[in-house]
């Protein structure tokens, strides 16, 4: 007879613990793993990407990323986290894009985008993948605040002549970075706060047709996250917002469940989120 499921470990709390030396020796040790969560196009319930979400078990037990990435930053670790990450999710997803045909987008802090060496060594990570610059997205976190938008202007020129596109994420109202969005992005990122009240709220709907209207005369793309209702899916559909992510679409996953999670996706069309 079977024993009782296996309880998964809650995650680590214990703030004593998340050092920069731990999350060293875990990041030597291949404790960090990477997750993709799928985005979808609302007009046609089409997989177009994943982003890369970095995940860190440590000791068997889960550490959530709101926990490790500023120990990360204050350890001075960013950017060899980020450089992880986006090698793993390359190696990872490059064989599948024959089949799945999914682009992937990789969170990146202020000062690693700035870097003007940052589009030489995207290029040199792809070399041996089937994934090309024009399938690999960056996103712009909102851990630290711009002051020099020449520089941020120029650092999207480089990515962007290299073939990179960037999206700014987290976008919501009164956020102060209203004056970034008309930046060369190739999109923004809808926060899931955003997304939240916009069911129940005329105001916040009306934010976002605003956002619509704006991204589609620039030529940007708009992405909801966050997406974890029907009721949100049937307000972005209506407002016109190109793309959806949440537990709505699906969790994140390893690389190895992303084709299972597809034809999962393909085959059921359902009321909730077809109409």
């Amino acid at each position: 007879m079977p024993g009782p499921a296996p309880i998964d470990p809650p995650p680590l709390r214990d703030t004593a613990l998340l050092t920069g030396e731990a999350l060293r020796r875990g990041m030597a040790g291949g404790e960090i793993s990477v997750r993709y969560q799928p985005v979808v196009r609302l007009a046609d319930r089409r997989p177009v990407l994943v982003e890369a979400l970095a995940r860190w078990q440590s000791d068997g037990r889960p550490v959530a990323p709101a926990e490790f990435v500023p120990v990360a930053e204050a350890a001075g670790l960013i950017e060899d986290l980020l450089a992880l990450v986006t090698r793993t999710a390359i190696a990872e997803l490059g064989p599948l894009w024959p089949r799945l045909r999914l682009g992937v987008t990789i969170n990146l802090p202020l000062t690693l985008l700035l870097r003007p060496a940052l589009p030489a060594w995207l290029d040199r990570t792809l070399v041996h993948s089937s994934l090309t610059a024009g399938h690999v997205m960056l996103e712009l976190t909102e851990s630290q605040v711009v002051h020099d938008l020449g520089a941020l202007r120029r650092a999207l020129g480089r990515l962007r002549a290299a073939g990179y596109r960037v999206l700014l994420d987290d976008i919501a109202p009164d956020d102060g970075r209203d004056r970034l969005h008309a930046l060369p992005f190739a999109g923004l990122k809808l926060d899931r706060s955003v997304v939240a009240r916009l069911p129940r709220s005329a105001v916040t709907r009306q934010v976002v047709r605003r956002l619509v209207i704006a991204t589609r005369r620039r030529g940007q793309m708009l992405i909801a996250e966050g997406v974890s209702e029907p009721a949100q899916w049937a307000a972005l559909r209506a407002l016109g917002v190109h793309g959806a992510q949440g537990f709505a679409v699906g969790p994140p996953v390893p690389a190895g469940q992303l084709a299972g999670w597809a034809s999962g996706w393909r085959r059921t069309q359902t009321p909730a989120l077809a109409a």
